[in-house]
């Protein structure tokens, strides 16, 4: 290496001059020229040249003196400086001098204080290694302790912290910390530590930031709103503002984010306000020539996404190739393919290239090259990403198995054998990229942001399956489907038992720490303990740490067709049967003379107890079907049917009793046309024995009671069919290896808010004739923590609750059952790490008790919470039953259960057979009051009875 003629620096001279010539510098400008001073007196061409001649000069000093840990802090107070230059990457090296700095340097807490808040400020620019992340924010939260608390740095070394968080949580999807972060950031605006210009920034990137939490919550008003917060402090900002560029990009993506969100709600219809017009890239290039080299990037790039965006909006072939082409300057400026904006710019070269093939966009000669080249960016972009831990391992997986199958039509549109690499390989890609769903999810602390960034996944699985059902390739559709379902009820069933996992990978400290991390915050007044839950900083060091090892499947694989059947054999069931809805959108005439596609029809997809699958086509299953618009237009008496969670959505107005009636008559026989006569017909048995089937409705028919579907001759497919229900294959084999304990204990609770009359008499009958041994808890004493309290205590137990249960759709407690002083909320019972073992049945006699307050596919609900809690078998609600006929359901199904020794979904199934039957009698032993009401109770009133449903063994 040939030795470099430097010339002699006097560096606490250059810092005198950088500090005097900084005050009020904003513009990208002013910076630059900083930049400029330091490389001119440092004799350097690059930051990365000077850092290293400062370390180099500081290694040769004696060591463990003032003037060693002086210089250190020295230059680490240049880095920030250096580092809008060029990435400065030399993590081993600024641990060195941050070491010799704390011990050495001056001890007062100005200087120290000083040197502390630039080293913050420079890790802001190195937001791409999670890993260094982290290890900032604890050097931060360190150093903060150092620091007098309200003190200026103490001050602004919180909101570095903050700033810092939020960029590692958009970097990893830990969107909890990221919620957390942005509230820490609210108060910048008003600290006295901002000028005005300084204020504006701030109010702006407080607006970017609230921008994406309401795209990822689709919450169309509050994207609006941020989108004015954000084009005010864009024109109040001085056009060379260093902010500026960045904030308008932000801008324009919000914006078209929100012109998505609205054309998907109505449907594709376009949009009428006119679209803006991105910069030329020679206006691009012009306006940052005389940025320093790593900002010049930053702004290339955003510049790029941006443009590449309006392009293929409104169809823009040629400004799409403008835009490519500043994305490949952007490649070709940088030097690191570890850089972040690395595999942003080569994830939307590939977007945008498969999408001027897919989208029909750029002339029909040059599509089959733009598809090459987009399906070649993407498998780039996709092995840097290496794993569903990045965050553009899912997107760029998606669209690049969606781009494989686009070819294999494109090519052969008649040609199955040539068509099937492409097809095979969209399979593949599409299978692995729906396991970062999961990681997803699993990575989030508290139900609501789980389902919120589960809220697509449902749709992206169905996508896929169908695919391998169009291929024949079923056991990859039951992989597809089931990795798109209750993500978050999969998310808290592993969280109980990450501490094992963790302990047989001899990680005992991380074990500990998870376990501390998944205690209670204090309850209020007369509430049960609430699961706080690790945050997704320790889920992300424990999912890295369970990922190297075998345990990774658990974690993100679906059962496999053979561990399904196993399930199935261990609960005595014949099938699992996932019902898929008809495809929403019809192929037009091109893509049907030219690609061969056509529509997709609703299946089930059934595998039995001894492996085998086989789908029964069912073209009539549609959640787009008559009956089911009419029902979910309808409803039954104050009917709450679920469906996706939206907090400000208008209130149900109360239905007409008579047309709810008879919608749900209609729902009920359509659902016995289209689907459970032909699906039972598949199902019967050979030795006459009563088929045994558990439905996972995907989607919308969710909301239908399929077991009360009327099927040929009559009949209801309840009469021929024991008929459960589960969210999931993974819940299914999940409770199918919990043991059996003997039922030793019980709690029946009976009309605890005192406006319950009949629950209260049917929990008295039921405690007296069934548990009478058991406890009993009532108006002022069915508190949540005496409910709590017995669920601790409880081995075997049998849980009976006769109260109100409530849905609130996408609040952070999203369902709970109404108790004494207080709610036993869904959210309880899952988050944090305790778990109620040998609960063996829960009777959930309340209204919309499996009703999801966070979306179909999720499937989150008061029964779907006490499944993951613990429980082996659950017994809930489609809608708000009736008092009356609910008590005589719930005692007939007690009774079954204890006195004809049934399993509870037989003891259920046999409940509502005798209320189908108008010449029904009553058993021996009944009370009198119940007795009384037997005659008036109509066997073709299904509200009376159809609304409960059975899940688990």
């Amino acid at each position: 290496m040939t030795d470099v003629a430097y010339p002699p620096y006097d560096l606490h001279a250059l810092m005198i001059e950088l500090r005097q010539r900084g005050e009020g510098a904003a513009s990208s400008q002013d910076l630059s020229r900083l930049t400029a001073i330091a490389l001119d007196h440092l004799g350097c061409a690059t930051g990365r040249e000077c850092f290293d001649r400062l370390y180099a000069d500081w290694a040769e000093l004696p060591k463990s003196t003032m003037m060693s840990g002086l210089r250190a802090g020295q230059i680490l107070s240049l880095l920030p400086m250096l580092r809008f230059d060029q990435p400065v990457s030399a993590p081993e090296r600024e641990r060195e001098l941050r070491d010799e700095a704390r011990a050495f340097g001056p001890a007062g807490d100005g200087w120290q204080g000083s040197v502390i808040t630039l080293g913050a400020t420079s890790g802001l620019h190195q937001a791409s290694d999670p890993a260094a992340m982290e290890a900032e924010l604890v050097r931060l939260e360190e150093a903060r302790a150092l620091l007098p608390p309200g003190s200026p740095q103490w001050e602004f070394l919180g909101y570095n912290h903050a700033g810092l968080r939020a960029q590692l949580a958009q970097l990893t999807g830990g969107e909890d910390d990221f919620d957390s972060a942005v509230e820490d950031l609210a108060g910048l605006p008003e600290s006295p530590l901002l000028d005005g210009e300084q204020r504006v920034a701030a109010e702006g990137q407080l607006a970017l930031y609230r921008a994406h939490q309401a795209q990822r919550r689709e919450d169309e008003d509050a994207l609006v709103e941020q989108i004015r917060v954000l084009r005010s402090a864009v024109d109040r900002l001085p056009p060379g503002h260093m902010s500026r560029p960045q904030m308008q990009s932000s801008l324009d993506h919000a914006e078209a984010v929100l012109r998505f969100l609205r054309t998907r709600r109505t449907g594709g219809e376009p949009s009428t306000e006119p679209l803006p017009t991105a910069a030329s890239p020679q206006d691009v290039r012009r306006r940052i020539a005389a940025l320093p080299r790593d900002a010049r990037i930053t702004e290339l790039l955003n510049a790029g996404v941006v443009q590449a965006s309006l392009a293929l909006e409104t169809r823009d072939h040629q400004g799409a190739l403008d835009a490519q082409q500043m994305l490949e300057e952007v490649l070709d400026l940088l030097d690191d393919p570890g850089d972040a904006r690395w595999i942003h710019a080569t994830s939307t070269l590939g977007m945008s290239h498969s999408a001027l093939s897919m989208l029909s966009i750029a002339p029909h000669r040059r599509r089959p090259h733009h598809l090459d080249q987009g399906i070649s960016w993407l498998r780039h972009t996709w092995r840097l990403a290496a794993g569903p831990e990045h965050p553009n391992w899912k997107n760029t997986g998606s669209v690049l198995a969606d781009a494989h199958r686009f070819r294999g039509d494109l090519l052969h549109p008649y040609g199955p054998s040539a068509k099937r690499p492409d097809h095979d390989e969209a399979r593949r890609i599409g299978l692995k990229s729906l396991g970062a769903a999961a990681w997803t999810v699993l990575l989030q602390s508290g139900t609501a942001h789980g389902a919120e960034t589960a809220r697509r996944a449902g749709e992206n699985a169905v996508s896929v399956a169908r695919w391998c059902l169009a291929d024949g390739a079923h056991a990859d559709a039951v992989r597809a489907l089931d990795a798109g379902r209750g993500l978050t009820l999969h998310a808290a069933t592993v969280a109980a038992t990450v501490p094992d996992m963790l302990a047989a990978l001899g990680q005992d400290d991380l074990a500990r720490e998870w376990r501390l991390a998944g205690g209670v915050r204090d309850p209020g007044p007369g509430q049960a303990p609430v699961g706080g839950g690790p945050d997704s900083r320790l889920r992300r060091r424990v999912l890295r740490a369970l990922a190297a090892s075998p345990l990774r499947r658990r974690l993100l694989d679906a059962p496999s067709t053979e561990e399904i059947a196993a399930a199935l054999r261990t609960l005595g069931a014949t099938a699992l049967v996932y019902l898929i809805p008809a495809a929403d959108e019809q192929p037009d005439l091109k893509d049907r003379l030219f690609f061969g596609r056509r529509h997709e029809p609703g299946s089930a997809l059934v595998i039995t107890a001894d492996g085998a699958t086989r789908v029964v086509d069912l073209p009539r299953l549609s959640t787009a079907a008559g009956p089911l618009d009419a029902y979910r237009a309808a409803g039954s008496p104050g009917r709450d049917a679920g469906g996706p969670p939206l907090s400000d959505a208008p209130p149900v107005p109360p239905a007409d009793p008579d047309s709810s009636r008879t919608a749900l008559k209609r729902l009920c026989d359509w659902a016995g046309d289209a689907v459970m006569d032909k699906l039972l017909d598949e199902l019967t048995r050979e030795d006459g024995r009563t088929p045994s089937v558990i439905l996972v409705p995907m989607g919308e028919l969710g909301t239908v009671p399929w077991h009360a579907a009327r099927i040929s001759r009559g009949r209801r497919a309840c009469q021929v069919a024991d008929i459960s229900y589960l969210p999931s294959a993974r819940l299914l084999c999940e409770v199918a290896a919990r043991p059996a304990l003997p039922r030793r204990q019980a709690l029946v609770v009976g009309n605890p808010t005192r406006d319950l009359p009949h629950a209260g008499e049917e929990a008295e009958a039921i405690h007296r004739d069934f548990h009478p041994g058991g406890e009993s808890l009532g108006p002022g004493t069915a508190t949540p923590a005496a409910v709590s309290d017995w669920l601790d205590r409880q081995r075997g137990g049998v849980l009976h609750l006769a109260c109100h249960g409530v849905v609130r759709r996408g609040e952070r407690h999203s369902t709970y059952l109404a108790l004494s002083g207080g709610n036993l909320a869904a959210e309880t019972l899952t988050e944090g790490v305790a778990r109620y073992r040998g609960l063996e049945l829960v009777v959930l006699a309340a209204c919309r008790t499996n009703v999801s307050g966070h979306g179909y596919d999720e499937a989150y609900s008061l029964s779907t919470a006490f499944l993951v809690a613990g429980a082996r078998s659950v017994i809930g609600s489609l809608w708000p039953v009736p008092d009356e006929a609910t008590s005589l359901l719930m005692y007939m199904t007690h009774h079954f259960l204890h006195r004809e020794g049934l399993s509870p979904g037989q003891a259920l199934r046999g409940a509502q057979l005798w209320m189908l039957d108008d010449r029904r009698t009553p058993p021996a032993g009944m009370p009198a009051s119940l007795r009384a009401r037997v005659e008036r109770i109509r066997g073709e009133d299904l509200t009376a009875w159809a609304g409960f449903i059975h899940l688990g063994w």
